[in-house]
């Protein structure tokens, strides 16, 4: 087997043990929460206690821990999420349209944020000690050191509030009944309402992404292939742009990282500015309870982490002849 496939192999059997850490620790803490899903419901009335065991003995919280917890793992392992206990709805029928919303609204700002801030940080390294240097690298690393739900109510206050320029909440009007995706995610409605949260999201992004490039472009300043591009008569402009270019592995690499992270959603932005999310759905269903919708959202968000952690070492090991797929430097 090849040093590669090797690693390849082993970074996997680390996955596979994170995400069954991950899901061990949620069902573990949502049983040790005070109270269950069913004590709202008994004290409005809605259900007495008979009715209440055999919803128990429905979704199997009537059986011993170490039975939940086989029967737990086997349904993340196939996909069948089961109900929503407070909702009776598919759970994943709940999820699929929240999840949905928050890639609307994270994945074009990642992306913007990475295209922009990445060309913005390589232009400050390039040009060292500039005012320009100065004032990206503090405002990038102001806001993304505020917490965001600080700069989503700030925003909030001045563009919603104060000059009344955009809507403060939601995702469209609550009289609105669009029909199909086009009308959804394409209206001008919809658009009314993304700019605030859209903006907030790529301004937090901004930083990582601006320091990564520039101190990648300062390592390079001074290697000895642009020493021959400048003999060569290259512009500042082309020298920069084979600096840029070379020093973009660590950027892609935090790009695969950041993506894995977007299924978590910013929940705090969505939950400031009611962005109907799989963050926001998360914060709901862990107030009620809901032990099916919980643990089906934690567990997509974990994967999607950890998968996107497997890319990034994947990605530095196969592209980075300086890394030996062994785990150290290449000699």
């Amino acid at each position: 087997m090849s040093d590669f496939r090797r690693f390849l192999l082993k970074r996997l059997v680390i996955s596979m043990a994170l995400t069954l850490v991950a899901v061990s620790i949620i069902f573990v803490v949502l049983r040790l929460l005070p109270g269950s899903p069913f004590e709202a419901l008994i004290t409005a009335g809605n259900l007495n206690q008979q009715q209440i065991e055999e919803i128990r003995s429905l979704y199997g919280l009537n059986k011993p821990l170490l039975q939940q917890y086989l029967a737990y793992l086997q349904s993340l392992l196939t996909f069948q999420f089961g109900y929503s206990i407070l909702r009776s709805q598919p759970v994943w029928e709940i999820l699929r349209p929240k999840l949905f919303n928050t890639l609307v609204l994270l994945v074009p700002a990642l992306v913007t944020t990475a295209v922009l801030s990445s060309l913005a940080g390589m232009y400050a390294g390039w040009n060292r000690g500039s005012l320009f240097e100065k004032v990206s690298i503090i405002t990038t690393t102001f806001l993304r050191s505020t917490p965001v739900f600080i700069t989503a109510i700030i925003f909030v206050i001045v563009f919603s509030y104060t000059l009344g320029l955009v809507p403060a909440f939601g995702m469209r009007e609550i009289t609105a009944s669009p029909d199909g995706l086009l009308d959804t995610y394409l209206s001008v409605d919809f658009l009314y309402h993304y700019i605030l949260p859209f903006t907030v999201a790529v301004l937090y992004y901004s930083g990582d992404f601006l320091l990564l490039a520039r101190n990648g472009v300062i390592e390079k300043k001074g290697s000895e292939f642009l020493k021959l591009h400048r003999a060569k008569g290259l512009t500042e402009m082309e020298q920069l742009a084979r600096a840029g270019r070379n020093s973009m592995l660590p950027i892609l690499t935090y790009f695969a990282l950041r993506l894995g992270m977007i299924f978590q959603g910013l929940i705090l932005l969505e939950v400031v500015f009611a962005w109907p999310g799989i963050g926001r759905e998360l914060v709901l269903a862990i107030q009620q309870q809901d032990y099916p919708l919980v643990q089906a959202a934690v567990f997509i968000m974990a994967l999607a982490v950890i998968l996107a952690n497997l890319a990034a070492d994947v990605l530095y090991a196969y592209f980075d002849p300086t890394v030996s797929a062994s785990g150290g430097d290449a000699a």
